[in-house]
């Protein structure tokens, strides 16, 4: 009968497992002499492991101070927007940088305004499409059951012909109008979209960063008072510093993004609104030429 062994090292940084001999010529059943706790045995590369609840202790201790680390810059973020709003601070304020966000938002809605009015007009030359194709089609029905009357068969033939001209050449026209809808909606919902977000990354490390300004000042005025301890006083800094950082650091994301974007905007509308003027002159140039043969 072969026998159970616990092999168990202390010295090991793995759990301990059980071991079975097959090769054992004792006929009796070898009995563990210790039950070892899988959450006491196992061991970290950094230590002994901890038992469960030294571990949840340890959970409970990192969610207390994230949260803390949370509520604090929460709660200096609304003070900051608060003061801001009332008047009380005056915002750290880029004059140039400003005005390019708000020419940017204020061309993002005359965009939004152009594309509904394209929409709007591709869907209206759609119905007029399809409607001069009905009446295309009613004419050359009412010009066969009419050929007895000659002066009516000529009217109804030139009629029929001319809705179906006109509905040809507009579907050219209608695919350069949704061409148009697609390429400023990709340009107003998508291109302008990411940079706004951009953006709006960058005015909310603006207000961190003015936030923790004020207490940085704050700590510099109880320095020369000789109120504050030098403990608190370099936490500050340290915290002062690093979302200056952060707040340079979107401030040029944000620059070098809006003239990416100009670029491609200009570009971009450039060419799809000279294919848009092309296309309407085109449609109207070819059904005068067609319609007064």
């Amino acid at each position: 009968m072969s026998s159970l062994v616990s092999n168990v090292d202390s010295s090991s940084t793995t759990c301990p497992i059980l071991n079975v001999n097959n090769n054992s010529t004792s006929d009796s059943a070898s009995v563990p002499s210790s039950y070892v706790s899988l959450l006491d045995s196992c061991k970290t590369p950094d230590g002994p492991a901890l038992s469960f609840p030294q571990r949840t202790t340890l959970n409970w201790s990192k969610t207390l101070s994230t949260f803390r680390h949370w509520s604090s810059r929460t709660l200096k973020y609304t003070r900051q927007l608060f003061q801001e709003r009332i008047g009380h601070v005056v915002p750290t304020q880029d004059i140039e940088l400003e005005q390019k966000i708000q020419l940017l938002r204020e061309t993002k809605r005359h965009y939004e305004h152009i594309l509904n009015e394209a929409r709007q007009m591709s869907i209206c030359f759609a119905g007029l499409l399809q409607t001069q194709r009905s009446l295309g089609e009613s004419f050359s029905a009412l010009q066969r059951i009419s050929e007895s009357s000659d002066d009516l068969v000529d009217q109804l033939v030139r009629n029929s012909q001319c809705q179906k001209v006109l509905a040809l050449n507009g579907d050219t026209l209608l695919h350069a109008i949704n061409t148009f809808v697609d390429k400023l909606q990709t340009l107003t919902n998508k291109t302008i979209e990411d940079t706004l977000i951009t953006i709006k990354t960058y005015e909310n490390a603006r207000i961190e960063y003015d936030a923790y300004r004020y207490d940085y000042e704050v700590s510099l005025a109880r320095n020369k008072s000789g109120e504050q301890t030098p403990p608190a006083d370099e936490y500050i800094q340290q915290q002062y510093q690093h979302f200056k950082q952060r707040y340079e650091k979107t401030k040029e994301d944000v620059t070098i993004k809006l003239k990416l974007l100009d670029e491609n905007r200009i570009q971009l509308m450039k060419q799809q609104l000279l294919l848009f003027h092309n296309a309407i002159g085109a449609y109207f140039s070819i059904n005068r030429q067609q319609l007064n043969l």
